[in-house]
């Protein structure tokens, strides 16, 4: 059964119609690749302030979140509250390596139902520091088979990576 995306376009038009710019990201990026067919939420990643968000979403009953543990290094999180799979809009999306703190751009790449998609290159980094094999496995797959934009590369390659990571975006850097 697929997700239902109507919580999400509701809240992406609202975003949109305040001006914020935002990407979607996680499973609902490897959904939007057909790369998975279930999501368990929404991740929304933006650059904008929070009270930003905050006023555009001001019909929704919002929860403002710690944006997690260790690794995590957001500027902050929000739930929205309705029916699974809720929505989470990240601010500043940041994971800590070993070697700092790694700044994932909100970087809309495509549209999806409407939706803007974040970069699945973004997203290959944020689930490798995340230490999930399987995801960024999926998703260095599908670079390596369709090609990888290496503006983005060249982004990603500025934070404070792990050497194993840097290594595979060299990789996709010569495709």
């Amino acid at each position: 059964m697929k997700p239902d995306i109507e919580n999400l376009v509701g809240i992406t038009e609202k975003l949109e119609q305040s001006g914020i710019s935002y990407s979607l990201g996680g499973s609902g990026l490897l959904l939007s690749l057909g790369l998975t067919d279930s999501v368990r939420d929404w991740d929304l990643m933006t650059e904008a302030p929070k009270d930003m968000v905050m006023a555009a979403l001001q019909n929704y009953e919002v929860e403002d979140i710690t944006s997690g543990d260790y690794p995590f290094g957001s500027e902050y999180k929000l739930f929205i509250h309705k029916e699974n799979p809720q929505v989470e809009v990240i601010g500043g999306f940041s994971i800590y390596s070993d070697k700092g703190l790694c700044r994932m751009p909100s970087i809309p790449v495509c549209r999806w139902n409407g939706i803007q998609v974040g970069s699945p290159e973004v997203w290959y980094v944020a689930y490798a520091l995340m230490h999930r094999k399987e995801k960024a496995e999926l998703l260095l797959s599908y670079l390596k088979e369709r090609g990888a934009d290496q503006a983005i590369l060249e982004k990603l390659k500025n934070e404070p990576l792990p050497e194993e990571i840097l290594q595979e975006i060299e990789l996709l850097n010569k495709n």
